[in-house]
């Protein structure tokens, strides 16, 4: 099949060739390939029936995993531009989003989630189980709006095209083809993951919120070789499995530029797993991949620039800088999206000459291997000194007592940024030894002071809320 060939075309041509091969695993049993397909196209007939029309954009609400996947892989197979509308979000940003992407319907089970004067369109279930519906348009290419974090509240959004949704897929099912992951698929994220192992022929075991040792239960039941969890889950799971073996052979992947080096060791010596860390943007897709070897070769890394992806770090007035030097970061990758939907003046800042420009900073080393900083408006300014919340992070994570940390700086009229490091503390920390500890290995660079903390503030992607540490340690 042709590598432009439509995401639904590939789906189908796989329930063709093996109708009975599980693409998804339920907690009522396998969902084979062929009576996947067959819903997509029972959701398909619904959805023409109600009046949407191929290229239309639509809004799903469904607290419903399974009805909210198939209707999505519905909307893709008629060609539908679709933006996830989860209930978790305050009904005047999805009526701006409704606003802003044109939504002409939303698929939901509530008559008060039409928001926006879009219609409703709620899906049948017991019609879609016996339907086979034969005669729907030709397979067409379908869009997701994807949302990122806007500066003034108001996300960013911007269109990724079946391309960029793809991205990858083959390398991400090269460490394992049966996958679990537990975030709620109205999550872009999640999206992705389920329709990149579906043109690969993978299998996606769906759970919900699980227990470490229910996790393991559950990977060892269907033979799970892949499994998806969020940073903060990766660190604390060998000490949440306890006793509990981990089942051999399942890699564990992750999302983040700061998965520690510390807690890279601790996944891969306790558990006896492979770790992979992504490193990406929403709008470039995946650079780069540190897989296990490099965890120790490059431990403050996030891994090797993957092929076809073109990455640069520049100085101050643009110029690309030679490998070792530390600048801002662009990448060019085959997964960009054109721009944002609505934000001219977001693309002039991002989106410069075929780029994207993600306001990180990070260097180049021989072999194609790439470190980041930290954002550049998480640097901190003491003096004429410039220091990385990373920097201090690096020095304090592995520390006796410490659970988690996060640095951050207290404004100072007289020197500037004053970087404090907030811990989460477990029994025997020492706060002063720790500080001791931070001199001696940063000098000026270490941290005046430590606040304990009972957690980290993170937003919904898991990313620490740096102005909320400063506001509760009494920032102006």
């Amino acid at each position: 099949m042709p590598p432009d060939a439509p995401m639904m075309a590939r789906v189908e041509a796989i329930a063709r060739a093996a109708p009975d091969r599980a693409a998804f695993i339920r907690a009522d049993g396998p969902m084979g390939y062929g009576e996947v397909a067959r819903l997509v196209r029972a959701y398909a007939a619904q959805i023409l029936r109600a009046g949407i029309a191929p290229g239309d954009a639509v809004g799903i609400t469904l607290a419903d995993d399974w009805t909210h996947i198939v209707c999505s892989l519905a909307l893709i197979r008629l060609g539908c531009r679709q933006v996830g509308l989860p209930r978790r979000d305050p009904v005047p940003l999805r009526e701006d989003l409704v606003r802003r992407v044109g939504v002409v319907a939303i698929i939901a089970d509530d008559a008060a989630d039409a928001l926006g004067g879009a219609a409703l369109m709620r899906p049948d279930r017991e019609a879609a189980a016996r339907e086979a519906p034969d005669s729907l348009p030709p397979i067409g290419h379908g869009e997701l709006v994807m949302a990122t974090s806007g500066t003034t509240g108001r996300p960013k959004l911007m269109i990724a095209r079946e391309p960029m949704l793809l991205d990858q897929a083959e390398r991400i099912a090269g460490f394992g083809w049966v996958f679990v992951h537990r975030p709620s698929f109205d999550g872009n994220h999640s999206k992705r993951l389920t329709y990149r192992s579906l043109v690969t022929g993978g299998t996606e075991v769906i759970a919900g919120d699980l227990s470490a040792r229910d996790l393991a239960a559950l990977v060892a039941r269907h033979g799970v070789t892949r499994v998806h969890l969020a940073p903060k889950d990766v660190a604390a799971l060998p000490d949440a499995l306890g006793s509990a073996p981990w089942p051999a052979g399942t890699s564990i992947v992750t999302t983040g530029t700061r998965v520690p080096q510390p807690v890279r060791r601790d996944v891969q010596g306790r558990l006896g797993s492979a770790l992979h860390v992504l490193y990406g943007t929403t709008e470039a897709g995946i650079v780069s991949i540190a897989g296990p070897h490099d965890h120790e070769d490059h431990a403050d890394s996030v891994g090797r620039i993957l092929p076809g992806v073109d990455a640069q770090a520049l100085d101050d007035a643009g110029r690309p800088l030679p490998e070792g030097e530390d600048g801002l970061l662009r990448f060019r990758t085959p997964a960009l999206v054109a721009g944002y939907l609505d934000d001219a003046e977001a693309d002039a800042t991002y989106f410069r000459d075929g780029w994207f420009h993600p306001g990180d900073i990070g260097r180049r080393l021989s072999g194609d291997v790439l470190l980041v900083a930290g954002r550049v408006d998480d640097r901190m300014t003491l003096g004429v000194i410039k220091i990385f919340p990373a920097e201090i992070e690096a020095v304090a994570e592995g520390f006796l007592g410490v659970v988690e940390c996060a640095a951050f700086p207290l404004a100072s009229a007289a020197l500037g940024d004053i970087p404090v490091l907030a811990v989460v503390a477990r029994e025997g920390f020492d706060a002063a030894a720790l500080l001791a500890h931070c001199r001696a290995r940063l000098g000026m660079r270490a941290p005046r002071r430590i606040d304990i903390v009972a957690a980290l503030p993170r937003n919904a992607q898991g990313k620490v809320l740096r102005r909320e540490l400063a506001r509760a340690a009494g920032a102006p």
